[in-house]
């Protein structure tokens, strides 16, 4: 990169609009580059810390955004992948969401083993929605062999990304597919309080009775993101509607965005606007 020194008047400029501060009221060169220089440091403070470790047997990528650091966060995000994928597939999220977020952050990726966070075919979900309503309405009412052990090592990371995070930080917990599953089955296991945000993306209800008997002592201080694609082949649009009537009748303070794309992440900015209002809600 060009030195402050060095740089033109349109270099200046462009480099202080892209920290969104602004050149008005610099009339000689020596004001921009004092607002350049401003401008540099507010963008070297939003290139994230990384870090990475082993948390409960899953290895853990962690990166502190925003001028964020170790015990000194305001939202610490945390977000499990799909099934099939790598332990980093939603790792570029984390440079999506953090610059529309007014906080100082936390983002947290955990990788299941064996890239799936308990034994799930795939297959089998598509034969049951093929099948009807009636056969996925009886399937989810299963509880799957390791989500015991999901819950278990859950709770164990959500400790250590507090005493990462600090005790003023809010904690979202989510996932994609089967980790929008895990997520939020590992947000109604924990403690009330632990979490302070579910984000459950593309995902679907599991073990609906044990979620309803543990959304009675959360609602309405829990606040849910709910995203799905209409387009979605993998995990069929309806059950997101299972889902958020689960938790329309909780009572919980709902955000749903469906969506025209298939099994993807969906549109960004309403996540965002949710995360932000997770912090304004806490404050």
């Amino acid at each position: 990169m060009t030195s402050i020194e060095a740089m033109s008047i349109k270099e200046l400029k462009a480099l202080i609009t892209s920290a969104g501060l602004s050149f008005a009221g610099c009339s000689e060169k020596s004001e921009l580059r004092d607002r350049a220089r401003e401008a540099a440091a507010r963008l070297a403070s939003r290139q994230p810390t990384k870090d990475s470790r082993v948390v409960a047997s899953w290895a853990t990528q962690f990166e502190y955004w925003n001028g964020g650091g170790e015990n000194d966060v305001d939202l610490a995000v945390v977000l499990l992948h799909g099934i099939g994928a790598s332990p980093d597939d939603l790792v570029p999220l984390a440079s999506a969401l953090a610059p529309g977020l007014d906080a100082k952050c936390l983002f947290v990726f955990p990788g299941a083993p064996n890239s799936s966070w308990w034994p799930l075919d795939p297959a089998q979900w598509m034969m049951q929605a093929m099948a009807g309503e009636a056969s996925l309405a009886k399937m989810i009412r299963t509880e799957f062999p390791g989500l015991a052990d999901c819950r278990v090592k859950g709770a164990e990371l959500l400790e250590d990304v507090r005493r990462r995070a600090g005790p003023r930080a809010k904690i979202a917990l989510g996932g994609f597919s089967q980790g929008a599953m895990t997520s939020t089955d590992i947000a109604l296991s924990v403690p009330p309080g632990t979490v302070d945000a579910v984000c459950h993306i593309s995902g679907a209800p599991i073990v609906v009775d044990t979620w309803s008997a543990a959304l009675e002592t959360r609602a309405p201080s829990l606040k849910v993101y709910l995203s799905h694609g209409r387009s979605d082949f993998v995990l069929p649009f309806a059950v997101s509607g299972w889902t958020k009537s689960l938790f329309e009748k909780a009572g919980v303070d709902l955000t749903y965005v469906p969506h025209d794309g298939g099994h993807t992440p969906g549109p960004l900015e309403p996540l965002v606007a949710f995360l932000n209002r997770t912090l304004d809600h806490a404050r």
